[in-house]
């Protein structure tokens, strides 16, 4: 198998893959907010109301998370599509036979 030379790319290939890794780094935070804000939403909140931890009107903190959680979700959908259609064509231009 041949082996790729990095000496051979552009500067727009660095920068497509600057770019790619750019989205894939957002894209950790994003999912990990939206996991963090579900699981404290409907978990954590329910139970410590339920068990007396919390007074009643914490409760009121279930729909704001849940929509800030929805939000980092469809940014994360967002960064996936992103980088879904820059993979074919930043790998096409670096290797050129992409379904290697």
């Amino acid at each position: 198998m041949p082996v790729t030379d990095p000496s051979g790319l552009g500067s727009t290939d660095w920068a497509n893959l600057s770019n790619w890794l750019t989205l894939l780094w957002v894209f950790f935070p994003l999912v990990i907010t939206f996991a963090f804000s579900m699981l404290i939403a409907h978990a954590f909140i329910p139970s410590a109301v339920g068990t007396g931890h919390l007074p009643q009107k914490m409760a009121m903190l279930r729909l704001p998370l849940t929509l800030f959680g929805l939000a980092a979700l469809v940014g994360a959908v967002i960064q996936v599509i992103l980088v879904a259609g820059m993979a074919p064509d930043t790998l096409r231009s670096i290797w050129g036979n992409f379904w290697m």
